[in-house]
């Protein structure tokens, strides 16, 4: 499947579909040594509608391969979110164990609207691969989960649960996550309920859950992921989570119920999964680099939608309790250059510009900044999108400032795109970021991970990432550059 070129906005490494509509990411399964994507797909238009599962595989998250359409509508309706899993011992029984290639199952939620108008019916189908991940069949007897009677019930993650020997599905039931049991993938119990009174929520339904486990010294911790569609931390769409024990039938939360933790901070970063089946037990996820807020109208042309870079989700202990930190997949050891030669002192007023490469690519970035300092990064060294560090008596306030620049794009896009939010972060005299800058995005990740925001940028004319001090002193102490062409190498 070829990919149109030539859109000012194509990223450079971050996944687009190569034409019409994409949103949630879906199925990331790793097989035979590659990654596989799968994501909500609307091929014949560059606005949502009837939803296949697009497909590209990829053995680094860079250099990815567009496939064809996996799963397409039908009578019984569209496709929408799920996940995938390889079948190894063949439990579901849907295979021949004599096969050369794996065995792979595709959980989705099939969204029938009945003709006569009334509300959509959501129910859990299952599709199966003989191949390894490229052909695929919905099986007869689907679904396998039916609608128990609730408006909203969809995007099933499935995953295997060692300790009690069985495949839990989790699924979005409103407000509350739904937990499930199963022994051969097409006969499933349901066990208990998570959410309608912890964390975040609006009027809309939780979206697109995950759950998997972590070590953290030693001990075993389960992450429970969970959208939100209106409430998210700058507005509109965003990605929570807890974190607590499972025991292959029930999820309880470490945390107090108002509680509310981030993964991420920006305004694009939602419906986030993680691929099964990574070596290790990595835990390695990606997201959709959009808001709903003004998704249908952001001004790009031919395609409408990317993906966030991939992150490797680990554990850390902080003040506040067990956090996730997000790192750079270990495929992406990259080749830094130093953009500075030695340290450089910055008083008020005064600027630094880096090189005009930094415009695509993850610049580094550690800055000793005393009290009563203040620091504005300018990664397109424009107003499209600005940080500013303040650092007084109470700590260190961060202020990101999104502009709107380009003209085209929806009445939606020219009304709410633009924003501003405040973030607090750990107090410390020197401050080391990592920022990931491609033709139509900035991602920003500090204090090693556990903060970081995902925002879009839309700017038809860019210059070289711009530090200004604007009060006090700042200290530049290291600078240094991977080009998206260096990120594998």
């Amino acid at each position: 499947m070829a990919q149109l070129t030539g859109d000012l906005y194509r990223p450079s490494f971050h996944f687009s579909p190569p034409f019409g509509w994409m949103n949630d990411p879906n199925g990331l399964v790793r097989i035979n040594d590659e990654y596989h994507l799968f994501y909500q797909y609307h091929p014949f238009d560059t606005v949502w509608g009837p939803m296949h599962w697009g497909h590209a595989v990829s053995e680094d998250f860079i250099n990815w391969t567009h496939m064809p359409v996996a799963l397409a509508p039908d009578e019984r309706g569209a496709c929408f979110s799920g996940s995938a899993v390889v079948d190894r011992n063949n439990s579901s029984g849907l295979f021949d164990e004599q096969a050369e290639q794996p065995g792979v199952v595709a959980f989705y939620t099939a969204n029938y609207v009945p003709e006569d108008g009334s509300n959509w019916i959501q129910s859990q189908h299952i599709a199966c691969s003989q191949d390894g991940g490229i052909k695929w069949d919905k099986i007869e007897s689907n679904p396998v989960v039916d609608n128990p009677g609730l408006k909203d019930f969809r995007d099933p993650k499935v995953s295997y649960h060692d300790e009690s020997g069985a495949w839990i599905m989790v699924v979005s039931e409103g407000q509350d996550i739904g937990f499930y049991r199963s022994e051969d993938m097409l006969s499933w119990e349901k066990t208990s309920v998570f959410g309608a009174t912890a964390g975040a929520h609006d009027e809309f339904a939780l979206e697109c859950p995950d759950l998997f486990s972590l070590q953290l010294d030693g001990k075993t911790h389960w992450v429970l992921v969970v959208g939100v569609q209106q409430c998210g931390p700058v507005g509109g769409t965003g990605t929570q989570y807890f974190v607590g024990t499972f025991d292959g039938y029930q999820f309880v939360n470490a945390n107090t119920d108002d509680t509310v933790l981030w993964l991420d901070f920006g305004r694009d970063f939602y419906a986030a999964q993680s691929w099964s089946d990574v070596a290790d037990n990595q835990r390695i996820a990606i997201a959709w680099m959009n808001n709903n807020l003004y998704a249908n109208g952001i001004p790009t042309a031919h395609w409408r939608g990317a993906m966030s870079i991939p992150r490797k989700l680990q554990l850390a202990e902080t003040q506040e309790g067990v956090r996730l930190v997000s790192k750079l997949p270990d495929e992406w050891k990259g080749s830094y250059s130093p953009v500075l030669n030695e340290s450089r002192t910055l008083v008020e007023k005064e600027s630094l510009q880096l090189p005009t490469e930094t415009l695509v690519g993850i610049t580094k970035l550690s800055l000793t900044m005393p009290v009563d300092s203040e620091v504005e990064y300018r990664p397109l060294g424009n107003d499209a999108i600005s940080y500013t560090f303040n650092r007084d008596e109470s700590g260190i306030h961060l202020t990101t400032k999104r502009s709107t620049l380009d003209s085209n794009g929806s009445d939606e896009y020219q009304a709410l795109f633009a924003f501003e939010s405040v973030l607090e972060i750990p107090d410390s005299d020197v401050i080391d970021f990592v920022h990931i800058s491609d033709t139509c995005s900035s991602e920003l990740h500090l204090c090693g991970g556990l903060y970081t925001l995902t925002n879009l940028v839309f700017a038809p004319e860019s210059k070289g990432s711009l530090l200004t001090c604007c009060a006090g002193t700042v200290t530049v102490n290291e600078a240094a550059f991977c080009s998206s062409e260096q990120i594998i190498s």
